[in-house]
């Protein structure tokens, strides 16, 4: 069915320097319109790539449904979005993508793809935010890959002083980064370094599962539009 005259998905990124994690996200994108035909679908960024959010809001026309391509909520999603989308008439903001079991179920399938059926303990790392909602999050997340591994996983935080504090050494490490980029790239550093670990999995990257998500926290954000108008 044609979405054409629905309000636009204005999908909207971190941002990275990689040009690897730009093509990923828009690989991610070009999946939304494959699976919604003739709906319009924008990406923008928060910084590092451009366009920017804040330069491209203003040259939509209509309703618009603001998907952040975020892992999980924190400044970004509460401060930064909310304040480029600002007071503009018939725009929402969506949720962040996760946690979703969804999207957990394609770190699975990255862990699996260099893991292999070890039963050592896994790690999950992400990014890093000083939210204590983004930190219980990620607790959900790793307690979704734990049931699907039937191993203990631990979540941390790429950006904690410390992360390895109460890790095993050698433990496999889940990937719960979106793209490549800075934090994909201290991941791999950190693991070869301080843990030793005979695998990291690839980032969740583009998958029609994860695109599966952002339709669904655009039909969301949908729903508050109309009960606005």
């Amino acid at each position: 069915m044609s979405d054409a005259g629905a309000p636009i998905l204005l999908a909207v990124a971190h941002g990275t320097k990689d040009p690897n994690g730009v093509a990923e996200v828009r690989r991610l994108t070009n999946i939304v319109r494959t699976k919604r035909p003739g709906l319009r679908v924008e990406l923008a960024w928060l910084e590092r790539s451009e366009p920017l959010l804040a330069d491209v809001l203003p040259t939509l026309d209509g309703p618009v449904a603001v998907v952040p391509l975020l892992l999980s909520t924190g400044f970004h999603v509460k401060v930064d979005i909310t304040r480029a989308v600002g007071k503009r008439p018939n725009a929402a903001i969506a949720a962040q993508l996760g946690p979703d079991k969804r999207i957990t179920k394609v770190v699975y399938e990255r862990l699996l793809a260099v893991r292999g059926t070890s039963l050592e303990d896994v790690v999950l790392f992400a990014s890093g935010s000083s939210d204590p909602e983004a930190a219980e999050q990620l607790d959900t997340a790793a307690n979704q890959l734990a049931r699907a591994l039937h191993v203990k996983v631990y979540p941390r935080f790429l950006t904690n002083r410390d992360p390895a504090v109460g890790l095993p050494m050698g433990c496999h490490v889940a990937n719960y980064l979106l793209a490549p980029g800075f934090f994909n790239d201290r991941l791999r550093s950190y693991a070869e370094d301080e843990l030793m670990s005979a695998a990291v999995a690839d980032p969740i990257g583009a998958h029609p599962l994860v695109a599966e998500v952002v339709l669904d926290r655009y039909d969301a954000a949908l729903r508050e539009l109309a009960a606005a108008g």
